[in-house]
């Protein structure tokens, strides 16, 4: 299947901020990685981490969002959520000063052979400009769907998602993927304004009809509970296989 893509990109420019509109002829890149922290280098992680998603995001063209997250039963095990324009923009930003700088100082501060890419290909990306607060939410869910289902789940999970985040102020960012070597295997990152925001959201009909229609479809759930540390996009990204 062609895919389609309709990106509206807000860039900041020092402190001002600029919208664009940006149509991309191939898929996004989204990358997800989980990451173990060295024992008593949380803060280390925290602000090199910091310092590499806010240089990406604010200055590169093509990086359009950067989130990292704490598993919350184990904080020193973190996930981080990328998402570029396309291999271009990945490409340049694995060049980048700040990019470099990361992983410099990344082996005293992280286990090396710990590190994990999940290889994933982007089913559906969505967001607004996240203006992240003490309040702020994101949830990571992976979920295993029948072979025979495949479709009919892809058909019900897309237009509820882009439900959300079209209606509900408070849904800053709806991502779907599936695992590149499993493709029965979905993966969910979602980001919200707020606690009550994401139970607003359990109680649209749109979300319960989801529910009600995918109850047969799975065989397996698992919510990782995770904390937001820091959440950086440029907003506006609309993208659906």
């Amino acid at each position: 299947m062609k895919a389609g893509v309709s990106l509206s990109l807000l860039l900041v420019l020092s402190c001002s901020v600029i919208a664009q509109e940006q149509k991309l002829s191939v898929p996004p890149v989204f990358n997800i990685f989980e990451l173990v922290i060295r024992q008593g280098k949380d803060k280390a992680y925290d602000s090199l981490a910091e310092k590499n998603i806010r240089a990406s995001v604010t200055g590169e063209s093509g990086t359009l969002a950067m989130y990292s997250a704490k598993k919350k039963i184990n904080p020193s095990v973190v996930y981080v959520f990328e998402i570029y324009a396309d291999s271009d923009a990945y490409g340049k930003h694995l060049n980048s000063t700040n990019y470099k700088e990361f992983l410099r100082n990344s082996p005293d501060i992280l286990e090396a052979n710990q590190k994990r890419r999940i290889d994933v290909i982007p089913q559906f990306l969505a967001d607004k400009q996240i203006v992240q607060s003490d309040h702020t939410i994101n949830n990571f869910v992976i979920v295993d769907v029948k072979p025979q289902f495949g479709q009919a789940f892809r058909d019900v999970v897309l237009p509820e998602m882009a439900q959300s985040i079209k209606l509900e102020e408070g849904v800053l960012g709806m991502y779907a993927a599936i695992d590149k070597a499993n493709p029965e295997r979905w993966y969910f990152y979602e980001i919200y304004a707020s606690e009550e925001a994401y139970q607003a959201h359990r109680k649209t009909p749109h979300f319960k009809k989801y529910i009600e229609q995918t109850a047969e479809m799975t065989t397996y759930k698992e919510a990782i509970g995770i904390t937001p540390g820091i959440l950086m996009n440029k907003g506006g990204l609309m993208y659906e296989l």
